[in-house]
């Protein structure tokens, strides 16, 4: 008795090359302080230490993408960043 074997089937698609544009970098906001500075702020007496990341602020050993997002953990409501931590122009 016969066997019959499979053979395995190859095609080849044709792929075409395409240029991707990458997301340009954004700028970084001139009121942050430069990465590895830490931003010292005392609310409600505590000390509150941020530490600012190349891309956001660790605070608690927690990465946080924005300044207003870690000011928004801090007071439990809605705040900017920049005004709750005195970093405006």
């Amino acid at each position: 008795m016969k066997r019959k074997v499979k053979q395995a089937v190859v095609k080849t698609v044709n792929q075409k090359i395409v240029n991707v544009a990458v997301p340009a970098l954004k700028e970084r906001d001139g009121r942050l302080p430069a990465v590895g500075a830490v931003i010292t702020k005392t609310y409600r007496g505590k000390r509150i230490e941020v530490k600012v990341l190349e891309n956001g602020f660790e605070y608690q050993g927690t990465t946080y993408r924005s300044i207003s997002r870690v000011a928004m953990e801090i007071v439990k409501r809605p705040i900017s960043g920049y005004v709750f931590f005195g970093l405006t122009k």
